[in-house]
């Protein structure tokens, strides 16, 4: 069962703070530099407060945390507001630092110290999210959600070298197709229309499934009969090599 969204990759790299800042032990949240938060939503940011808690260090170093202009908006008025949660990005400017605020623009990449790129594509959500393609030199890895129907990022991975796979969402039944039509979320036929436009010979795991519907939703996505896709396994360690490479 997926309940919030974190991904952790490479050690130092987190796509969503949804669960990050409960990871155990903590040694494993000290490794992690940078953060990129897809979009403004709870489910993929709520621990971030409680990580930045959990690491800081009165030092030169700290997170950065990387995200669209609305998501940085949101998390100084609503997030770090002294209310919710001490105001983080103003002691920043006073003390040694809590966390240093990076806006992502939609396709310019951002290159890290490690070599890693990542690069934000607009998605089809409420809110403006981003998807993101990481590349560590090694393979290249798209994570897509939230989001409806989409184009442009799949237009993007047709021509990107190295894909060695997709993580897709697909968040409620077929019988609610309307309310992922609503809120800017995949369906299993919506989800079957979205495979038609990736590589067909690229992994797709899917995630972000809804826990009240999970047992549904695979019953439906296997339906599609769709080689090479499989469940994102909450805590599992994947390892992705190109496919030149195989």
């Amino acid at each position: 069962m997926q309940f919030s969204m974190s991904l952790l990759i490479n050690d130092a790299l987190a796509v969503d703070a949804g669960t990050l800042g409960f990871l155990w032990p903590l040694e494993r949240q000290q490794r992690v530099q940078h953060v990129f938060l897809s979009h403004s939503h709870a489910d993929h940011l709520a621990s971030l407060p409680v990580f930045l808690d959990n690491v800081y260090e009165p030092v030169d170093a700290c997170p950065q945390i990387y995200g669209g202009p609305e998501t940085l908006e949101c998390l100084r008025k609503h997030i770090f507001n002294d209310v919710f949660w001490p105001d983080f990005i103003r002691l920043s400017e006073e003390e040694k630092a809590f966390l240093i605020l990076r806006e992502l623009e939609t396709e310019k990449l951002v290159r890290l110290p490690s070599g890693t790129t990542v690069t934000p594509v607009l998605l089809n959500h409420t809110v403006p999210t981003f998807g993101f393609i990481v590349d560590d030199s090694t393979a290249v890895v798209a994570f897509v959600s939230d989001t409806g129907p989409a184009e442009r990022i799949w237009e993007l991975l047709q021509c990107t070298p190295r894909l060695a796979a997709i993580f897709l969402e697909c968040s409620f039944p077929d019988r609610l197709e309307w309310l992922a039509e609503k809120s800017g979320h995949l369906c299993p036929r919506l989800f079957g229309r979205e495979l038609q436009k990736l590589p067909r010979d690229v992994p797709v795991f899917v995630y972000h499934l809804k826990p009240a519907h999970h047992q549904q939703i695979l019953a439906e996505l296997e339906s599609l009969q769709r080689p090479g896709l499989q469940l994102a396994i909450s805590g599992r360690l994947y390892e992705f090599h190109s496919r030149d490479e195989k």
